[in-house]
This record gives structure tokens, sequence and C-alpha cells, in this order.
């Protein structure tokens, strides 16, 4: 397996998920013998891993009380993005917990410390 040139380094990202160590992602990768050949925790909501080239694998992921299971093709797109169903759901008998967050500007990484930012529901 190493040295023969179909080794390649794949990130895989999952979208809102993750701020350093914190709700990360646990994730298993199985190859196409369904054997596991990973098992680990994202950091950042991302992963580095190598994976054979044009390979088809299985991957399942956690994420609080959610579940990914899905299958994904390696070729010659380094980054693999995922992303779990999160929602709203407005309702009487459910409550609504208050979110906060912190935002920094793309450039300097500071923090931004006021702004509008817009929201809706699929």
């Amino acid at each position: 397996m190493k040295g023969d040139g179909k080794i390649k380094k794949y990130k895989i990202r999952f979208l809102n998920v993750g701020y350093n160590d914190s709700y990360q992602v646990k994730l298993k990768i199985y190859d196409s013998n369904n054997k596991l050949i990973f098992s680990g925790t994202t950091y950042n909501g991302e992963i580095t891993i190598l994976l054979k080239k044009n390979k088809v694998y299985r991957l399942e992921a956690y994420f609080l009380n959610e579940k990914i299971c899905t299958s994904f093709y390696t070729s010659n797109e380094y980054n693999l993005l995922f992303f779990f169903n999160h929602s709203i759901i407005n309702q009487p008998d459910i409550t609504i917990h208050t979110v906060t967050f912190l935002l920094t500007d793309y450039y300097y990484n500071l923090p931004i410390e006021k702004g509008e930012i817009l929201l809706w529901q699929r």
C-alpha cells in the first residue's frame, strides 16, 4: 500500500460542527470489504486521513444525537464535505435555547463585536 502512488491525503470536513476540540464528530471509515480502517474524532470539524485513490469507502459519523451513514468515492478531489441536518423546531412544547458564538474576521482573526446576521430555515 505504501509507495505505490495511489495513496493520497484526503481532508474530511463536517459543516457547522466543532470548535477546537469541543463538539466534534466521532467517525468510522470502512473499506469496500466492510473492514474498519479508521476510527477517530475530528478537530475543528475536520480530519485528514490517508486513503487509496479510486476506491469506495463507507462512513459512519456521529454528532450529538445525529448520525450519518453514507458511502463516498475517492477521486482527484482531496476535500470531502459532509453535513448534519440540524433543524430548528418551533413548537409550543419545545424550549428554544439561545446560542452564543464567537465570530472572527476572516483576514485578521479578530473578534467581530457587532453586526447583523440573517438566518433562515429551509
